[in-house]
């Protein structure tokens, strides 16, 4: 025996919740194209779409490191060639000295007072210029102070007043690239074997120069120049360093630049919407909505007539 189906019935107030229901949908939609339209963005709040939400996010971090990577990366970089170019003028300043050491070596090593008497002054003069480049400044700080962030490296009479290990920068995921080096790695300690303190290489030289006699004139031209040159080996090798720190960093900067371009292109695609197409959906949900009014305005019509 069968039983028969029971037959559903869709009376006017039943009709009509749904409806209605369907209207504030349509308004929800209408309102949501709304503000999409007005921002720019596709997800407004968190309960628009928790998973684009989230997504939008990990894409703003990214965004946010990526840029903080190539802002440290461009800062070493300008601090590098800064220091790159501190110690070519370094160099310069030796070789130059060197040079005229070089010329008192031999029979003119007991040359004319007055001519030995000018170069001695000459070489105080090239330790008060290196003296002046070891305390060059970036953005009001020594680049060879190291981490103690002094304004000066060197005192007037050349002892070092810096503190630390050179300064770095993060440039990626853990990993950091030196921005400078301290001073004495680039010119010495503060004792004899250095070049700027009133004891050291320069100051011996200048000293040895001024007494005029023949010994300390040749101990100047050959024990100072000696001592000279391997200091100037020490510079170079910074030099060196300093070039291959440059070179590193550069890269990772170009690196950074490319991932705050990638990741921002993520980032407008995941929540800006494109703007034709949210148009095109609110005039499309404004003509449903229309006709959804329009259906529910007669239902109630009919509903109220068969009613009186």
């Amino acid at each position: 025996m069968s039983v028969a189906a029971t037959p559903i019935v869709v009376t006017p107030s039943v009709l009509a919740a749904s409806l209605q229901q369907d209207l504030r949908s349509n308004q929800a939609q209408i309102a949501t194209s709304e503000t999409q339209i007005a921002t720019g963005r596709a997800v407004s709040l968190p309960s628009d779409n928790p998973a684009q939400a989230a997504n939008i996010l990990q894409l703003g971090a990214a965004v946010a490191r990526a840029r903080q990577y190539s802002a440290n990366a461009q800062d070493g970089a300008s601090r590098l060639s800064l220091a790159n170019a501190t110690v070519s003028s370094v160099m310069r300043v030796l070789q130059q000295v060197a040079t005229t050491l070089e010329g008192l070596t031999g029979d003119e090593a007991t040359g004319s007072q007055a001519t030995v008497a000018g170069v001695s002054t000459a070489v105080e003069s090239a330790r008060t210029q290196l003296i002046d480049l070891a305390n060059t400044q970036y953005a009001g700080q020594a680049i060879f102070s190291g981490t103690g962030t002094p304004r000066h490296a060197y005192s007037t009479t050349g002892t070092y007043v810096g503190a630390g290990a050179a300064p770095t920068r993060t440039v990626a995921p853990a990993t950091q690239v030196a921005v400078s080096v301290t001073g004495p790695a680039v010119f010495g300690t503060t004792g004899p074997t250095g070049l700027l303190a009133k004891t050291g290489i320069l100051a011996t030289i200048a000293a040895d120069l001024a007494k005029g006699t023949s010994a300390s004139i040749s101990k100047a031209a050959t024990t100072g120049l000696s001592a000279l040159q391997t200091a100037m080996s020490t510079v170079e090798a910074q030099a060196g360093q300093l070039g291959a720190d440059q070179q590193a960093i550069q890269g990772f900067a170009e690196q950074a630049s490319a991932a705050v371009t990638s990741f921002e292109q993520e980032l407008s695609a995941a929540q800006d919407v494109t703007m034709a197409q949210a148009i095109t959906n609110l005039q499309a949900q404004q003509t449903a909505y229309k006709a959804a009014l329009y259906v529910t305005s007669q239902l109630n019509a009919e509903s109220l007539l068969t009613y009186l």
